[in-house]
């Protein structure tokens, strides 16, 4: 229901009632007939979106990638196993898959040798325990012959029967055992032949692979030495020509420009000098020349000197050279100088040293 007020709403009627307007006087609304050609188009397009955004829908654009990936590894796999026949075929290894697959085979095959001995061994001992239990009670029968009934004829005679129809199962069983046996013995001796075939063409191919792979080492290390030579020998001296002929260039660009700022310098430097000197000579026009006053003739100053009495009996005069001496002002010395001054204090020690050796030396 459209709520109460003067609010217009806009709806869409039949092409019969296109171009008319309607008003209701209680609500004051105004409906006005427009042909709506988006609304659908609207719809659509939302219901597009939800159907895409269904599970179905995500599901059917997962199993599409999956299909896609599967079949990129499906492809990729093809073409890895291509190549590693095409490979194996290069260096003779397929000879050796081949024995490999005979040997499983054959192993397949001795399994069922294996079991078939077991079933006949059983079927031999189960015939040989019937026959020797049949023996047993023939033997039974044999001992008391004297008071047969005649239920014990009818037994014998049925007992003697079944050890003769015993007998030929024993028989049987015996030749299947011998030739299960005897299938499982060539069988083996195969399996153990085609072993020691695949270990000793195992070795061969190993071989020949360590030998194709020192080849390929060599080569790699000539091919390495190679490169080496012509990096070192061609491709660096072209690299540091190009290199040096670039700042070479560069550098006559720059050398270029300080000389040009240089010589504007020098020309600044002429023009203030020479301004300069138009002032200096103006100013000296301006001043008044005065005659100079006679100098006083130079008389010579005495240096006062001190006797060495004088200046041990003046303490402050050696008491300010010995401050001098410790004092921390800085004074320019010659390397020749330092080595000297350490020379002449070496031979004073040693000087004061002997002596104080030959006077203890004389003293004792």
């Amino acid at each position: 229901m459209p709520p109460l007020g003067r609010q217009v709403v806009r709806i869409a009627w039949p092409s019969i009632w296109q171009g008319t307007s309607t008003w209701l006087p209680r609500t004051r609304v105004s409906y006005t007939t427009q042909p709506s050609s988006q609304a659908p188009a609207d719809a659509k397009n939302n219901s597009e979106v939800a159907a895409s955004e269904l599970p179905s829908a995500q599901d059917h654009r997962r199993s599409t990638l999956n299909r896609k990936l599967s079949n990129v590894m499906d492809d990729l796999q093809s073409r890895v196993l291509t190549a590693s026949h095409t490979l194996n075929d290069i260096t003779g290894y397929s000879a050796i898959e081949a024995i490999k697959l005979d040997n499983q085979n054959l192993e397949d095959r001795l399994a069922k040798a294996q079991e078939q001995v077991r079933t006949a061994r059983q079927a031999y001992r189960s015939s040989n325990t019937k026959r020797s239990a049949t023996q047993r009670e023939v033997t039974t029968l044999l001992a008391r012959k004297d008071s047969w009934l005649p239920v014990d004829l009818e037994r014998f005679t049925e007992l003697y029967r079944t050890d003769h129809v015993l007998e030929g199962e024993v028989t049987a069983a015996q030749e299947a055992l011998t030739e299960a046996e005897a299938d499982e013995q060539r069988l083996s001796q195969r399996l153990n032949a085609g072993i020691l075939k695949r270990y000793h063409e195992e070795q061969i191919w190993s071989d020949r692979i360590r030998r194709a792979s020192t080849w390929g080492t060599w080569g790699l290390m000539g091919m390495n030495f190679v490169l080496f030579v012509v990096l070192q020998f061609v491709a660096e001296p072209w690299r540091r020509r190009r290199l040096v002929r670039g700042v070479v260039e560069e550098e006559r660009g720059v050398l270029q420009e300080v000389r040009d700022e240089l010589g504007a310098l020098k020309l600044g430097l002429i023009s203030m000098a020479d301004m300069k000197r138009t002032v200096v000579e103006r100013e000296q026009e301006a001043i008044p020349t005065l005659t100079p006053a006679p100098t006083p003739p130079a008389t010579d100053l005495a240096v006062p000197t001190f006797s060495w009495t004088e200046t041990l009996l003046q303490p402050t005069s050696w008491r300010a050279a010995m401050a001098e001496l410790g004092s921390d002002r800085r004074v320019d010395l010659r390397m020749r100088d330092a080595s000297m001054m350490v020379a002449e204090g070496a031979l004073a020690g040693a000087a004061i040293a002997g002596s104080l050796a030959v006077a203890l030396t004389w003293r004792s």
